[in-house]
């Protein structure tokens, strides 16, 4: 009997997981933002108990701090965890698109150059969650095509702290045009089958997350103001 009532919490708290890490990858929840337990309860009707399950998770994830005393707050970006992402990924994707130079054919290159298209038609319409989307496709269309679509299962649960950055940073003045020209030169690399140079192409893509975290403050930025033990480089 009692099978029921914890699949039930199971469920609510996966509901509450993935609608808090949205809006912290988002940036809707910024970080350092002390996280309202009973306000977060209420809007979800659910009671402290998945709620509480959830942060855990997040907290795993390193999106969540937790401190008995003070409080749950969304947890800075940090540097080092944003780093080690781009790491995994820069050398899974690099390793993919090799492949995918070898193999790519008209149609293929048709798929992504479609995917560029509608890139633009986004820039162009102020549409920053929707060239958000279309970007993860095109990444996601790299190993699909390659036959790889379980390294981009891979990557994408591994990009968390990658994306928190990736958000912060789509408004930036002629951040998103820089980010189509570039994944233009991939695509342009594929199309003529040159594995060293969409190689190239994609790691100079992948790299600009470093510049980013420059142009956005965040190596230099004041922590947020939460709990002194909870402030770190």
């Amino acid at each position: 009997m009692a099978a029921a009532p914890t699949a039930r919490r199971t469920r609510l708290s996966d509901q509450a997981y993935v609608t808090l890490r949205t809006r912290i990858v988002s940036g809707a929840l910024a970080p350092g933002a002390r996280i309202a337990e009973a306000e977060l309860a209420g809007e979800f009707g659910i009671s402290r108990t998945p709620l509480r399950e959830a942060l855990l998770r997040l907290a795993d994830e390193g999106l969540v701090a937790i401190f008995p005393q003070s409080g749950s707050f969304v947890a800075p970006i940090g540097l080092e965890a944003v780093a080690e992402a781009q790491f995994v990924r820069e050398h899974l994707e690099c390793a993919v698109i090799r492949e995918l130079a070898g193999r790519i054919d008209p149609c293929g290159v048709l798929t992504l150059r479609r995917n560029l298209s509608e890139q633009e038609a986004a820039r162009r319409a102020g549409d920053l969650n929707r060239f958000y989307g279309l970007d993860e496709a095109l990444h996601a269309a790299f190993a699909e095509l390659a036959g790889r679509a379980g390294i981009w299962r891979i990557i994408h649960q591994g990009k968390v702290h990658l994306d928190r950055v990736r958000r912060l940073s789509l408004p930036v003045a002629d951040h998103i045009p820089r980010l189509i020209r570039q994944h233009r030169a991939i695509v342009d690399a594929l199309a003529a089958r040159e594995p060293a140079a969409a190689e190239a192409a994609l790691q100079t893509h992948l790299r600009e997350i470093f510049s980013t975290i420059e142009q956005l403050g965040l190596a230099t930025a004041e922590r947020p103001s939460v709990p002194r033990r909870f402030l770190s480089a």
